[in-house]
């Protein structure tokens, strides 16, 4: 594995929505078809209900975007759209940043319930939801594209 140096959070800017989009497409959309394009992404970012953050890092000596993750906030609960990891980045801790930040968003938007969808077949992402005390309430059949399905899960921060 690449050596990690340095991470920092930010909030994207819309510069950063073509990147945020391929990494959606190779690290999320991957043979389901790419709905998440630049000007979705674009629009995500300029919402005033949704944070996109973005963790950048320094890696042997280069900078890149090493994750991302986007959350739509509501009145009392927040849905958890995006969240990508660099392959050779996983397990390094960034997505875990990226979530800690996201959920204390959530707390001091006042969002008691975080509620997220999970490829069923990921059971990588679904163990780290799980790991922040995400847990599964549905099952949904053909959830992605009619080709995939997914786990609904949720997080109540009243409880963690």
């Amino acid at each position: 594995m690449a050596q990690l140096t340095t991470c920092k959070i930010r909030l994207a800017k819309t510069r950063d929505a073509s990147v945020l989009a391929h990494m959606s497409r190779d690290y999320i959309e991957h043979g389901l078809g790419w709905r998440w394009r630049p000007l979705l992404i674009r629009e995500k970012i300029l919402a005033a209900e949704t944070v996109v953050l973005i963790a950048d890092v320094v890696l042997t000596g280069e900078r890149l975007i090493g994750g991302f993750a986007a959350m739509d906030f509501g009145q009392d609960q927040a849905i958890l759209s995006l969240l990508a990891v660099r392959p050779n980045l996983r397990r390094s801790g960034i997505g875990a940043r990226l979530l800690g930040w996201l959920h204390e968003t959530a707390r001091v938007a006042g969002c008691f319930d975080i509620e997220l969808q999970v490829r069923a077949g990921n059971v990588a992402a679904h163990e780290f939801y799980e790991n922040f005390g995400y847990r599964v309430v549905a099952h949904l059949p053909g959830y992605y594209s009619g080709k995939e399905a997914a786990y609904h899960m949720t997080l109540s921060l009243a409880k963690s």
